[in-house]
């Protein structure tokens, strides 16, 4: 069976003209779903097919915002023992053997280039621990706040007294008094 699949919002081509492409190649049936950037949508309409069905699109940027998302959906439509056909991309043929190479050299390269990515962020991470940089989110509180917490406590104020001035949780002026010695 040939189903059609159109992105109703599609930004790069109109439903009138997908509509038209997917009845000149032969679908007998076109199922119409809003485009999502989850993809969300098309997973739904995979589900709810039979085996062995084709999928025609007319252009892969209508069903895909990424190529991890598309090796995604390439993964649930085979799951699902399914081709997935795009019109206007005929490396994206999953019918035909140069399409499914084509598509596994793309995921190689993805692959590739994520382990590229993870090893500059490990070099530059590893950079900035060398030169005594900060990592993580900002501090809150400086120096000059533990003290005044230290301070309130002496004076007799409770630790809900205290989180509640410096806009902080009752356990973290806990914690920060304990390895000041201030807590009784």
């Amino acid at each position: 069976m040939v189903v059609g699949y159109i992105s109703a919002d599609c930004p790069f081509i109109s439903k009138k003209e997908q509509v038209k492409k997917l009845e000149e190649f032969g679908c007998s049936s076109i199922i119409v779903k809003s485009f999502a950037k989850t993809g969300l949508p098309f997973v739904q309409f995979v589900a709810q097919l039979k085996a062995g069905s084709t999928i025609v699109v007319a252009r892969m940027d209508c069903i895909v915002s990424s190529w991890r998302h598309l090796r995604n959906i390439i993964m649930q439509v085979q799951q699902k023992n399914c081709t997935l056909t795009s019109l206007d991309e005929p490396w994206a043929n999953t019918t035909a053997e140069r399409g499914i190479l084509m598509l596994e050299v793309l995921i190689g390269i993805e692959d590739l280039e994520k382990r590229f990515i993870r090893h500059r962020m490990s070099c530059g991470r590893q950079k900035a621990i060398s030169a005594w940089c900060r990592i993580g989110r900002p501090r809150k509180l400086t120096q000059q706040h533990f003290q005044d917490m230290a301070q309130a406590r002496a004076k007799g104020l409770t630790l809900r007294e205290i989180a509640q001035q410096h806009n902080v949780s009752i356990s973290m002026v806990s914690r920060i008094l304990q390895k000041l010695k201030v807590i009784s």
